[in-house]
């Protein structure tokens, strides 16, 4: 009895420390600016930004109204006919722009596990840049990513964020 208490202790110490060291790193104003070859939030996410497209290194994106988002159900991938309507008129605007690249951003809402939503988050990114190569636009322009529930566009707790958090949106990038 005295080792499972002694154990639950020092797991409990640990993750302390490691809440408390994973949060020196944090800092508030950053939002925009993307992960380039010098940024440590590049490394403080995993991402080996050596890796990332040549036009996103170090690049300051911006979201234009242009290109829409497009919303999801409830643990779903899955592109409902308002969200194929929307990419058919972001597929538009990205043919008449053959100069910039665009990085295509999974979300979801805040329910499930941190592992779970960032895998959700990718297959969402994933199948909106599949729907658009189909429709025409060049993979190598199109880059994606997924942040989870690490980014809500809405940071309440109800139906109508968790709605708008369970999203993909776009960031464009010059062609350089």
């Amino acid at each position: 009895m005295k080792t499972f208490k002694a154990v639950k202790l020092l797991l409990l110490f640990m993750l302390i420390a490691i809440v408390a060291t994973g949060c020196r790193g944090c800092s508030k104003g950053k939002m925009g600016q993307m992960f380039g070859r010098n940024n440590p939030d590049a490394a403080g996410m995993g991402i080996d930004s050596s890796i990332l497209p040549e036009p996103i290194r170090g690049e300051t994106p911006m979201e234009i109204a242009e290109l829409g988002r497009v919303y999801y159900e409830f643990d779903s991938a899955s592109l409902l006919e308002p969200a194929k309507q929307q990419l058919q008129l972001n597929a538009q605007w990205m043919q008449s722009q053959p100069q910039v690249h665009i990085q295509v951003e999974g979300h979801c809402d805040e329910r499930g596990t941190s592992d779970y939503n960032y895998a959700l988050g990718q297959r969402r990114a994933d199948t909106v840049r599949n729907y658009l190569i189909n429709v025409g636009i060049d993979p190598a322009r199109l880059h994606t990513i997924s942040y989870g529930a690490d980014r809500p566009d809405d940071p309440e707790h109800n139906d109508t964020a968790w709605a708008r958090n369970r999203r993909v949106q776009f960031l464009v990038y010059s062609g350089r």
